[in-house]
């Protein structure tokens, strides 16, 4: 009896053929992985990698996805050679018909992780003098190999220091009471805290990749060092820090029983004060007084902060209980919403920076393995123009 409901179950299931499967979707990675090519059925003859809008050059920090591209044929069609593709980890069934699992590939990085189909450079711009690699073998065939390399490059280090901390959201107002209490104001935020006070040196190094680099070391209330792009620059931020967002408003309390009217919600608080811009000191290396137009200070004033939610109106009264005949009447009319809070009146005021240009050696006497310092000279001043020719004495009559 058993085997006879399995053999029915069976033709049931062939019966419909492609079918049973075209109403099936997943939400992408291990799930669309039942979706894809068997790849025993294939012969592999070599493998690439392939990065979306990606050149030579890779950015610390930056991170971008990738598919690893096989040419194969068909073991049963030896003749027509064939493009396959990795299906991206988070595709659903249909998108992943017809190409690769990506755990086909076991995938190393230096420099770097991967996870999920994405290359993830190291932030640290110092760890990756040397440039990134992404390797994928394929599991089949360890012979079937590729590795990806990237130079270095840091276009994408704009910024180093740090903002003031954002000011203390306001606090929520209290809920109205039940038969129709009003929702209470939301408190106003906190202002923002003042900007940090830094002292930022900057260079030239030389680098394995590159014969001019610019390094940037910042002291004081905040602790950080970073190469930078000599062509796109780097700003030195020491701002002042958001104002505090408004509390939202309470709650509007339940109208009385019967039908009574919802208490209205609560006005949200005011945005707090931006906080005012730090202090920067920037010291440039007196042998590239370039690096003065180069780098860039940002001692601005923090923003307002935003105003709060008005509180939400509350619900009418329940309706009065009727005969069970009767028609039942609507419950009482729910509160009006409260307004929200204005944005904050100020912002903060702007801090001080000063420029020197000064030997800076000795702060950058330590440096991570791989950089040097160059060995540039001092620019001469332009010598002095010469002043008028001396008068002739005069003679005595």
């Amino acid at each position: 009896m058993i085997r006879r409901a399995m053999l029915l179950l069976l033709a049931g299931l062939s019966s419909t053929g492609c079918a049973f499967f075209a109403g099936l979707t997943s939400a992408g990675g291990a799930d669309a992985s039942a979706f894809t090519v068997n790849m025993e059925k294939y012969e592999v003859h070599s493998i690439d990698l392939a990065f979306a809008d990606a050149g030579e050059l890779w950015c610390p920090g930056q991170s971008g996805p990738f598919k690893v591209l096989a040419e194969a044929i068909d073991k049963k069609k030896p003749d027509e050679a064939l493009t396959l593709e990795t299906a991206a980890p988070t595709a659903e069934a249909r998108e992943a018909r017809g190409k690769m699992d990506l755990t086909e590939f076991a995938m190393a990085a230096r420099g770097g992780s991967i996870e999920h189909g994405v290359f993830s450079a190291s932030e640290d711009s110092f760890a990756t003098l040397l440039g990134f690699d992404v390797k994928a073998t394929y599991r089949l065939d360890r012979t079937k190999e590729v590795v990806r390399h990237f130079d270095p490059e840091y276009s994408c280090i704009r910024a180093v220091g740090l903002s003031g901390q954002v000011g203390a959201h306001g606090q929520e107002g209290q809920w109205g009471e039940d038969r129709g209490g009003a929702g209470g104001a939301g408190g106003s935020g906190g202002p923002g805290g003042a900007g940090p006070r830094l002292t930022a040196f900057v260079t030239i190094v030389r680098t394995p990749k590159y014969e001019r680099a610019g390094l940037i070391k910042v002291t004081g209330d905040h602790e950080a060092m970073t190469l930078f792009d000599l062509d796109e620059g780097v700003t030195v931020v020491a701002r002042g820090g958001e104002g505090g967002a408004g509390g939202p408003g309470g709650q509007g309390g339940r109208g009385s029983d019967p039908r009574g009217a919802g208490g209205a919600g609560g006005n949200g608080g005011s945005g707090g004060p931006g906080g005012p811009g730090g202090e920067v000191l920037l010291v440039v290396d007196e042998r590239y007084p370039e690096l003065a137009r180069v780098v860039a200070v940002d001692v601005s004033g923090g923003p307002p902060g935003p105003g709060g939610d008005g509180g939400y109106g509350g619900p009418g009264g329940p309706p009065p209980s009727v005969c069970s005949k009767c028609e039942t009447p609507p419950p009482g009319p729910d509160g009006p919403g409260g307004s929200g809070g204005p944005q904050g009146q100020s912002g903060g005021r702007n801090g001080r920076s000063e420029v020197r240009a000064e030997d800076v050696t000795r702060m950058f006497a330590a440096l991570p393995p791989g950089l040097r310092l160059r060995a540039d000279a001092r620019a001469q001043p332009p010598p002095p123009r010469p002043g008028p020719p001396p008068r002739p004495p005069k003679r005595r009559r």
